[in-house]
């Protein structure tokens, strides 16, 4: 039996990338983030979070624990914060700097989106957080850091 490549077996050339998808850094870098209550709470805040190169991608699962995402001092981020967030039976908070504009969507099952960041226009923004929710008897919500609604 002939051993077939694997761009045989992908039906194409093995490094063909979909038009317009071109990264520079060669793809999107992800970021898990679990939390699984009593075992352990996940998330990114406080000095560790100030230390933390954020990656494009980020996938945040609230399971019987809460995730906080704390974006609003960091090292470094992308123009564009992609965010999967799931919170099953507990919550997800994403805590942003000012001049970041967020794009709240996705479904609710007995739970909660809210978006409690002023809007600011795209022009205005340094930054766009994008978060694609999905919640089951839990929350996801988006809040100016605390350093920043005392400064306002």
């Amino acid at each position: 039996m002939a051993k077939r490549s694997a761009e045989q077996r992908a039906g194409g050339p093995a490094n063909e990338k979909p038009a317009g998808d071109e990264r520079p850094h060669g793809g999107p870098r992800r970021r898990w983030l679990l939390a699984l209550d009593p075992i352990f709470e996940a998330g990114r805040q406080g000095a560790s979070a100030r230390a933390w190169d954020v990656e494009d991608e980020l996938v945040a699962v609230a399971l019987f624990g809460d995730v906080t995402i704390d974006l609003s001092d960091t090292r470094s981020a992308p123009d564009v914060v992609a965010i999967d967030a799931y919170a099953i039976l507990r919550d997800v908070d994403v805590l942003v700097g000012p001049r970041v504009r967020v794009e709240l969507f996705g479904s609710v099952v007995r739970g909660d989106l809210r978006n409690d960041v002023p809007p600011i226009g795209a022009e205005d923004c340094d930054r766009v957080v994008r978060i694609h929710a999905r919640a089951l008897l839990g929350d996801v919500t988006v809040r100016l850091a605390a350093s920043e609604t005392a400064r306002t």
